[in-house]
């Protein structure tokens, strides 16, 4: 059944809702039924119904009705104020995978039938507009869209379906949130501190050039001795390894908390949001992306979460294929020390190549794992290797098709 859908554009997070229960509720507000098959007719819809789980709940009849198309309106204005509005509760992990049906039922008519699959249309804790196409209920099961040229009845709705994160997201999100105050909190006092300091100091230092008299000696011998220093440190390489790894594990670890404190800070999580946001709304229209984030039921596997965020295109596929094998050589610049971090790089170069490659080269993933797993074996560029296995014979195909156009153009010139 083909549907025309209008998704609004959620925020970067959605809030949680009000329970963190199990509990779903989907909510549909019917707002109108176009082009009926009854024209010439005085008749209008009995009522609108959704069924669900066993479910089913009705609205009243129609308010309005179009002055020349048979269509009617549906807007609540008559009695209660939710007169239109269609509410089925249950846990998430049964709503998510059900299709609702939603059926228009006319007095004396055929009953017209539109049905929709939650887990294909639906994005969770998003409100989005659908235009499904009506059948009646005898041809519901029919594909063709009716004869070309007829309008074909439409029932236009707004539906919501909510539900809570899964209890690890929930938790991430509340501590994140947690964290997020205590550093706005540090931060606006450090800023009081900070100006009610400088309000004290003079707006200039006269004798702050001088602090170069003794700076620029200092600097000329650091670039005098570097050439030096860099000499002992590869004749010594073998002394220096320990030293120089517990440096690098120091500067790395600097780095890591240095980065977390900046991107806790408002003007961090900002600058982060441009990147961030993209992903994020990228792996939330996605099937996979629901199922980790929302308690939709069974977890996806990392396969599927990667296949929503790598690329799919040729020169994309190539570019990360060339990055993964540069990571996995890359355990050659510190021999010994190299060879651990391939046991942790192992199976998430696996994971890639696999959501990339294995449906053209099932083998590759024995061949990634092996390749970095084994000592000395990382220089076979396994993502490469997927990459020609899959592009290679489109290439050729098109690099022959176009040597027969060239044929085909000299002999016509000849």
């Amino acid at each position: 059944m083909s549907k025309d859908a209008k998704k609004s554009s959620g925020s970067f997070l959605p809030p949680p809702p009000k329970d963190d229960s199990s509990t779903g509720n989907l909510v549909a507000t019917i707002l109108s039924a176009y082009d009926l098959p009854y024209q010439g007719e005085t008749i209008e819809p009995s009522f609108v119904s959704m069924s669900v789980l066993g479910k089913e709940v009705r609205t009243g009849a129609p308010n309005l009705r179009h002055k020349e198309r048979n269509s009617f309106k549906f807007d609540g204005s008559n009695g209660s104020s939710a007169k239109n509005e269609l509410s089925v509760s249950a846990p998430l992990n049964t709503l998510y995978p059900r299709t609702v049906t939603f059926k228009v039922v006319v007095e004396n008519h055929e009953t017209l039938v539109a049905k929709c699959d939650l887990s294909s249309t639906i994005r969770i804790n998003e409100t989005q507009w659908l235009i499904l196409n009506l059948r009646p209920e005898s041809k519901i099961d029919q594909t063709k869209d009716g004869d070309e040229g007829t309008s074909m009845p439409t029932l236009r709705l707004k539906i919501v379906l909510s539900g809570p994160y899964r209890g690890e997201v929930a938790a991430i999100i509340s501590l994140a949130t947690s964290w997020f105050k205590v550093v706005d909190t540090v931060e606006s006092a450090s800023s009081s501190a900070v100006t009610s300091l400088t309000e004290h100091l003079p707006k200039s230092f006269p004798g702050a050039k001088f602090l170069l008299v003794p700076t620029v000696p200092i600097g000329a011998a650091a670039v005098a001795l570097l050439p030096v220093g860099a000499g002992v440190l590869v004749l010594g390489l073998p002394f220096f390894l320990p030293l120089l790894v517990i440096l690098l594990a120091m500067l790395s670890t600097a780095l890591v908390l240095g980065s977390g404190v900046y991107l806790s800070s408002p003007k961090g999580r900002e600058s982060a949001s441009i990147l961030l946001t993209p992903i994020y709304s990228t792996l939330r229209s996605t099937s996979a992306g629901q199922r980790l984030i929302y308690q939709t039921g069974p977890r996806p596997s990392p396969v599927a979460i990667s296949r929503t965020v790598l690329p799919t295109d040729a020169i994309g596929k190539l570019i990360v294929s060339l990055t993964i094998d540069f990571i996995g050589s890359s355990s050659y610049l510190i021999p010994g020390v190299g060879e651990a971090f391939d046991v942790t790089w192992a199976p998430i170069q696996t994971i890639l190549l696999m959501a990339m490659y294995d449906d053209t080269m099932p083998s590759l993933k024995y061949i990634s794992f092996m390749e970095e797993i084994l000592p000395f074996t990382d220089l076979l560029p396994s993502g490469t290797l997927g990459w020609v296995r899959e592009y290679s014979p489109l290439l050729f195909e098109e690099g022959l098709k176009k040597v027969e156009d060239f044929k085909v153009v000299v002999r016509g010139n000849s």
